[in-house]
């Protein structure tokens, strides 16, 4: 009697690197066809490279304050209304009268000191904005409460800005799942227009790929431009400055 033996489909290294290699497709960016970029907050960590369209906002959902509003006190300064949340500083560092801050943070559901991002909607919907842009810096957590956002969540946003932590980890099989659904939230409505390393951290190879493991992205709804191609603009772009100031900036293009 012939032994049956299970077959168990494990990935091989190529294929795990492939993997690796099409979700970093989702971070790419592409061309824009009708607007520039410009840069909004300060000339290090805090700041954000945008598409002009930004500076129409007319509300910021703002989760993750930490110690530098730059980004949200600049669109407050152009007349945009920002709701703050942050549930590990007692006020932001910065204020304007635009500013509603909220000492909670972003859940997948409403307890504690967290919120879900429904009642997120809601307090930024209280301040009437019709035009929103979303930022978010949350050190991680962006991952677990990604799974209760929808696309109809998201297209409420002209704009989304955030950072991404992490990356180190898309060699883990759980991670990789929760990552992968992420950017496939964020491209589901929107595009990629900027990419940039955070050099607080560094490079490293996952799969034999150079991955940085933290990165900040921002992206733009689809319907309010055309894009013909990926980007050759370089990363590190002219409107990029490194995060620490005392290190050099990291660079993403291949060489």
């Amino acid at each position: 009697m012939l032994e049956k033996r299970l077959v168990v489909n494990t990935p091989t290294p190529i294929h795990r690197q492939n993997r690796v290699l099409e979700l970093l497709k989702l971070i790419r960016p592409w061309t824009m066809r009708r607007q520039p970029k410009i840069r909004l907050g300060n000339a290090y960590d805090g700041g954000y490279v945008v598409p002009a369209i930004a500076l129409e906002a007319d509300g910021v959902m703002s989760v993750g304050v930490g110690p530098d509003v730059s980004f949200d006190f600049a669109l407050a300064q152009r007349g945009a209304k920002i709701v703050q949340f942050d549930h590990t500083v007692e006020k932001p560092p910065t204020d304007h009268p635009a500013f509603s801050f909220f000492k909670l943070g972003w859940g997948t559901r409403t307890e504690g000191d967290l919120l879900s991002f429904d009642d997120m909607l809601a307090k930024l919907d209280a301040l009437g904005s019709k035009r929103p842009l979303l930022k978010f810096d949350i050190e991680g957590a962006e991952y677990d409460v990604f799974s209760t956002v929808t696309p109809e969540h998201l297209a409420r946003f002209e704009v989304i800005c955030c950072e991404l932590h992490d990356f180190e980890k898309l060699g883990d099989e759980a991670f990789f799942a929760q990552a992968q659904h992420l950017l496939k939230m964020l491209n589901a409505g929107h595009v990629p227009v900027h990419l940039h390393a955070n050099n607080y951290q560094s490079l490293l190879l996952v799969e034999g790929v150079p991955v940085p493991r933290v990165i900040e992205l921002c992206f733009l709804r689809r319907d309010l431009d055309s894009f013909p191609n990926f980007s050759v603009d370089p990363i590190p772009g002219p409107l990029d400055r490194p995060n620490h100031p005392m290190r050099p900036d990291l660079c993403l293009n291949p060489f």
